[in-house]
This record gives C-alpha cells, structure tokens and sequence, in this order.
C-alpha cells in the first residue's frame, strides 16, 4: 500500500466541455488501488481494471478503456470519458449552412 501521499479518484465533474477524454495513467490506477483496497499490485492485472472501471462508473465516468504500452505491452494507463455535458452554442445560418459554436465558459 502506498504510504503518505493520499490519492485521489479522477473526478468527472472537473472536465470542461473541451476534454473529450482524459487519461489516468498506470503508475495512478496503481497508486489508487493499492491505497484503496490495502493490495499491493506492480501491474494493471485483471482484478485492478475490474476495480478501476467500477469505481470509474460510481464517480460518474461515462466509459473507462486501458491502454497496453507500445514497447512492453503492459498496462500504459485508463483513457476516462466524461459523461456528455449540456454547453451553450450560437447559431448562425447561412444559405445552405448550418454553423453551431460552442460558447467558452
């Protein structure tokens, strides 16, 4: 278990209506369930990713997919989707199209 330094879980609510997705990578998902269930797992292991993609879907993560690195094939890290956001747009028509904006918070 990971001592002094406390770990927290991605929070969905933080993204902005710009980050399509965001990306957790291994050394985090480790440290996060190792500090959570008392384990001490080195690899992304099926029991880590199970662990992971459930507590992703009880924090409000839309979707949850790892990643292998490209040299050692082992787990790179988690890609999280935020769930879809309501955001502000302009409309402008023109002849034959149809531009949304959407508004910058």
């Amino acid at each position: 278990m990971t001592k002094g330094r406390r770990f927290i879980f991605p929070n969905p609510n933080k993204c902005t209506a710009a980050d399509m997705a965001m990306l957790c990578p291994a050394e985090r998902v480790l440290n996060l369930y190792n500090q959570e269930t008392g384990k001490g797992a080195k690899r992304i292991a099926k029991s880590v990713r199970e662990w992971f993609a459930t507590t992703a879907q009880q924090k409000g993560w839309a979707g949850v997919h790892f990643l292998p690195e490209v040299q050692s094939n082992y787990g790179a890290g988690c890609v999280l989707w935020p769930p879809p956001q309501q955001i502000d747009v302009s409309v402008t028509v023109t002849n034959r199209i149809l531009v949304l904006i959407a508004e910058d918070n």
